[in-house]
Formats: C-alpha cells, sequence, structure tokens
C-alpha cells in the first residue's frame, strides 16, 4: 500500500491538508474577484466575471504544459508504453 506512516497511525494524509488549503485559496479569489471584466480577442469583446478569466487562462496553461511535457517525452524517446 502506498500510504504514508501518519495516515496508517491515523493521522491525515499531506495531499488532503494541501488540496484544501488551495480549495480555501481558490474560493477566496474567487469571491474577491466577482466583478465582471472586459477581455478583447480578435476584435470581439468579451465581458466575463475576473475569477472565471482567470481559471479558464489556468486550464490553458494546465493543457499547454501537458502538450510540451507529451512533445519533450516523445521527442527524447521516453514515450513508450508499458505494459
Amino acid at each position: 500500500m502506498a500510504e504514508s506512516k501518519d495516515v496508517e497511525k491515523g493521522g491525515v494524509p499531506w495531499g488532503a491538508v494541501i488540496a484544501g488549503i488551495i480549495a480555501v485559496l481558490a474560493l477566496v479569489v474567487i469571491v474577491q474577484n466577482s466583478e465582471s471584466t472586459n477581455v478583447q480577442l480578435f476584435g470581439l469583446t468579451i465581458a466575463l466575471p475576473l475569477w472565471l478569466m482567470l481559471v479558464i487562462f489556468f486550464l490553458l496553461g494546465v493543457l499547454c504544459n501537458g502538450l510540451v511535457r507529451r512533445g519533450v517525452r516523445k521527442a527524447t524517446g521516453r514515450d513508450t508504453k508499458k505494459d
């Protein structure tokens, strides 16, 4: 089993604590940035809440990170699947 020793002794897993802190921080960002903002993209003006714009760009960054990592693995030959 891949659980830490603290979990086996009845402790809280660190991953859950960190995820909880990140969730609370995300909620604070959403509450404090609920006003609408305008973004101009290719001549269009898009009005969205700032928090939603931040989430969209965060997800785009995650997607780009995954694509770059995949390309690097493929280019270096480490993209082989092990069964």
